[in-house]
């Protein structure tokens, strides 16, 4: 801007507005010094920051425009520049406000300006205007209100005006295309990674199941070698049955592991009434964690309600609730709540509040669930939850309540009468 306008002082004799052009041009360089400045601190640069941004530059496009010609200066169209910047990268709303604004200040730039010498001379010969009318205006640097006659200057404007409706329609239009399409792919990225996680810990289970029979297998016979030992006492005996119950129970997991990844092959599902699922989960759990209360909320409810299920649905339940014993071991509470077509199955506690940073990353990764020192989980019981629960077409939902604890929302679909006659 500076070089252009030292060049119309030197060579093309443009001296009329020096001192008012040069005013302008100091103050967009001192604004354009406090962006440099705002864009190094860490802030991150908002929609409608940018968009004043780009509201000034229109601005300052007008006045200098003003000050050199109004709608004679052939760089006129220098306004479509912040315009096409506004439609290629923010939201319409604000690729239209820039549109108007930009063909507003054209529009009064026709009959408004402060015209020059260079101009004048350079277009009489071409217009119907009165040459020593032009010359005057110039001399006394009048205000020119005639350019809206010459038809040159109304086609340039008409012009002007189906370029930035096409720029702020076409362009806009294109750029939340290209925007959609690039969440869509950065979505369909993460749900890529997500799955490859998933596959892995299932292929680490699947292994893992496998190792576990011989050793498992081998601990049996040892207790019922002891068991069969008559010299046992009764408090020996006690912990042999405890003992022998867990070894079944770790035979009965690491079998239902497997019936899951046969039961769960694409096409084959199977359905449950809610309540029967979440009761048989409770009765499967609190003898594992005898020592905890289990408040439930929905016994006297008459709940009707038929969702899809397999194993691994079971085990998500019983994940959250081993997550609210760990929080409140004296308090667990667990309800069923039908709205329309959903169902919410929730466990809360009366616990520790749930962190941050897992309310807000949980169903992304694998998370540590307890931060002690000594604590051997593994951190992959929510994510493993979440990952079931969203294979069922429903939603994990974790947050903390306001009276202290946390809660645990798993909604899921309900199945129609029409769905379930079509199963059957």
């Amino acid at each position: 801007m500076s070089v252009a306008t030292l060049y119309g002082y030197i060579y093309l004799g443009i001296q009329s507005q020096l001192l008012s052009v040069g005013i302008v041009i100091a103050i967009q360089g001192f604004i354009t010094a406090l962006t440099y400045l705002r864009l190094r601190s860490n802030r991150v640069v908002s929609e409608a920051e940018f968009s004043t941004q780009l509201i000034i530059d229109v601005l300052f496009i007008f006045a200098l425009a003003y000050f050199t010609g109004g709608a004679t200066n052939p760089f006129i169209s220098y306004f479509l520049v912040p315009l096409s910047i506004a439609a290629a990268t923010l939201p319409k709303r604000y690729a239209a406000a820039i549109a108007g604004l930009s063909v507003s200040a054209y529009s009064v730039l026709l009959f408004i300006y402060q015209p020059l010498d260079f101009f004048s001379h350079t277009t009489a010969s071409s217009t119907a205007m009165d040459h020593s009318q032009h010359l005057s205006h110039a001399a006394n640097n009048s205000i020119e209100i005639t350019t809206i006659l010459n038809p040159h200057y109304l086609g340039m404007w008409f012009n002007f005006l189906v370029s930035a409706v096409l720029i702020a329609w076409f362009v806009s239009r294109m750029a939340e295309a290209l925007r959609a399409q690039e969440n869509a792919i950065n979505q369909q990225r993460e749900q890529q990674l997500y799955d490859e996680q998933i596959l892995s810990i299932a292929t680490l289970a699947a292994g893992t199941a496998h190792e576990l029979g011989t050793p498992i297998n081998s601990l049996s016979l040892l207790v019922e070698e002891m068991a069969s030992d008559a010299g046992q006492s009764q408090h020996q005996q006690e912990d042999l049955a405890l003992m022998k119950s867990q070894i079944l129970q770790c035979r009965s997991s690491l079998k239902k592991l497997v019936h899951t990844a046969q039961q769960t092959q694409p096409g084959e599902k199977s359905s449950i009434h809610v309540t029967a699922l979440v009761n048989a989960c409770i009765e499967n759990w609190h003898p594992l964690r005898p020592e905890v209360t289990v408040n439930n909320l929905f016994i006297n409810r008459n709940i009707h309600a038929v969702i899809h299920c397999d194993e691994s649905l079971s085990q998500a339940l019983t994940n959250l609730l081993n997550n609210a014993a760990n929080a409140s071991p004296d308090f667990v509470a667990i309800d069923i709540q039908q709205y329309d077509d959903l169902i919410h199955i929730i466990v809360s506690n009366k616990g520790e509040s749930i962190p941050d940073n897992i309310l807000r990353q949980f169903n992304r990764q694998p998370l540590h669930e307890r931060r002690d020192k000594s604590s051997t989980g593994l951190g992959f019981g929510l994510f493993l939850s979440n990952a079931s629960i969203h294979r069922h077409g429903g939603l994990l939902l974790l947050r903390n309540l306001e009276q202290g604890g946390a809660e645990a929302i798993i909604q899921l679909p309900l199945i129609t009468a029409e769905q379930e006659a079509l199963n059957d």
